[in-house]
């Protein structure tokens, strides 16, 4: 199974039977569009963004789903503040809104996107989260977690490979060295995929770094 970044939270999962695309806000290069079977969607308020993926399954909300026999399933999490976008600027907050964490099942391996979560979740969350042998981590304030947040989770949540992913924040660079340096991985070791096996995930904890894909 590989795992491809495209920035902020668009990740493509791709796997012999069948790739899963998260959250992919326009723009994005048309590669990451081609041949995906399920989208994803973690903030509905950003719905209007979302690029339509012809042929794709549309998940956008808690339960219980399957597509190509794959399962999926959704959790909606409850944050303390709304974070409202003006293109990449945050500009304001009010009242309370969700994120969507989901968890992918391909190829016997597990994989949690924890959608843009900038907050560590109740108790409750975190047991209808349940554990992934592979964690999408959002990081980077505001709308990302704190490095000390994400690497708290990441040991709440026990997975076996760690995938920070910064949004767009202004210390996301620092963030991701934090959470590097807490967690004892080289910051500078970039790659542009990373394919995972289920016998490579049994060696232990580590963390894969992505370059962002069709950037420029």
């Amino acid at each position: 199974m590989d795992i491809t970044w495209f920035g902020r939270s668009c990740v493509r999962l791709q796997s012999s039977q069948a790739t899963v695309l998260t959250d992919p806000f326009n723009p994005l290069p048309p590669a990451a569009l081609v041949g995906v079977h399920v989208v994803t969607l973690s903030d509905r308020s950003r719905r209007d963004e979302l690029l339509d993926v012809p042929g794709a399954r549309v998940i956008e909300g808690p339960g219980e789903y399957e597509v190509r026999g794959i399962p999926v399933s959704g959790v909606a999490l409850n944050l303390s503040s709304d974070v409202v976008n003006a293109g990449d600027a945050v500009v304001a907050e009010r009242g309370r809104r969700k994120t969507f964490v989901y968890t992918v099942t391909l190829d016997g391996i597990a994989i949690c996107h924890l959608g843009r979560l900038p907050e560590l979740p109740a108790g409750a969350g975190l047991q209808e989260i349940g554990q992934a042998d592979v964690l999408l981590i959002p990081l980077g304030e505001p709308e990302g977690l704190s490095a000390a947040r994400a690497v708290q989770i990441a040991s709440q949540l026990e997975a076996k490979l760690l995938v920070p992913l910064t949004l767009g924040g202004p210390n996301d660079a620092s963030a991701l060295e934090t959470f590097c340096r807490e967690l004892g991985a080289d910051p500078s070791a970039v790659t542009a995929r990373v394919s995972v096996t289920a016998t490579a995930l049994a060696a232990g904890t580590r963390v894969a770094l992505l370059a962002q894909q069709g950037s420029t």
